[in-house]
């Protein structure tokens, strides 16, 4: 409303000033100016009607870049989700607005419903999964945001190719596999939730089992990636051991002060020791990382 009330006002300036014109330029000119002037009154509107629809069009155009962008980051806040690691950029975007209501082909009834995508098979909506599933999901994205927050991951002392690309990838492929078993454990329930008879179970008793080994395999790719987190950990204690010992002239020279040659050979002893365990842990750090890709 009141961009309309203003380009009125704009347009109500202009048929004034151009009428002011042309009563100035008829009593300099005579009727000579005042033919000018009425010739050039629809070319001066034509001009501030392109010149006011291209500027409406590109304050819009901003206006949506900032909502989209507001609701972006509240999807990002409020949705949880694991998305595939190879989606492009434009990808990620497409799964992102996919939550957005006002840009869904289809109405849902909550922000947590799927949406109706092209990209729905690459993500994973964590409150979709089972609650021991979620459960062994969030241990997973602990070990691994233990990894990144690491000190050896700071100072680069980690395989880049098991943080960088492996770490998101052993995180997709163990929602994926939750998801799946999420969705046949509810089969299963609905198999049983009648009269079961011995050739119902006969046929179920199978089914159980592979999603039972199926369960255990994910279980023990969860214990690899904390195993992982935690000989990085160890790297991390190993680092503030060693920024601890560049402290080791303070107490240095007070044993030199109390004469205690024994507690500076003890100091000394220390210091080689430490840059052994150092370089063993930090190694045994990016061997583990290794081993997850196997």
């Amino acid at each position: 409303m009141a961009g309309r009330r203003g380009y009125a006002w704009s347009s109500l300036a202009i048929c004034v000033a151009i009428v002011l014109a042309a009563l100035l330029l008829h009593g300099v000119f005579g009727d000579i100016g005042l033919l000018y002037t009425v010739l050039l009154i629809p070319i001066g509107l034509a001009v501030f009607i392109v010149a006011h629809d291209v500027l409406h069009r590109r304050n819009a155009a901003a206006a949506e870049r900032r909502q989209l962008a507001r609701e972006r980051d509240h999807v990002r806040r409020t949705v949880d989700f694991i998305a595939d690691p190879d989606l492009t950029e434009q990808e990620r975007l497409a799964v992102i607005d996919a939550f957005i209501p006002r840009l869904r082909r289809e109405p849902a009834d909550s922000l947590h419903d799927r949406p109706a995508d092209s990209l729905h098979d690459r993500y994973v909506l964590v409150p979709e999964l089972a609650a021991p599933a979620r459960a062994l999901l969030e241990r997973a994205r602990r070990a691994v945001m233990s990894v990144y927050t690491s000190q050896a991951m700071r100072l680069r002392l980690l395989d880049g190719l098991a943080n960088e690309v492996l770490l998101p990838r052993q995180i997709w492929e163990i929602a994926v596999l939750l998801r799946t078993q999420t969705r046949l454990w509810q089969e299963q329930e609905r198999a049983m939730s009648g009269v079961v008879t011995p050739e119902l179970r006969a046929v179920l008793a199978p089914q159980q089992e592979a999603l039972h080994r199926s369960a255990a395999a994910v279980e023990a790719r969860v214990t690899r990636l904390e195993r992982y987190a935690h000989r990085v950990a160890e790297a991390d204690a190993a680092l503030r051991a060693r920024d601890a010992l560049a402290r080791n002239d303070a107490y240095r020279a007070l044993l030199a002060h109390t004469d205690d040659t024994d507690g500076l050979a003890a100091l000394e002893a220390q210091g080689e020791a430490l840059e052994e365990t150092l370089a063993r842990t930090v190694r045994q750090a990016v061997e583990a990382g290794h081993t997850l890709a196997t």
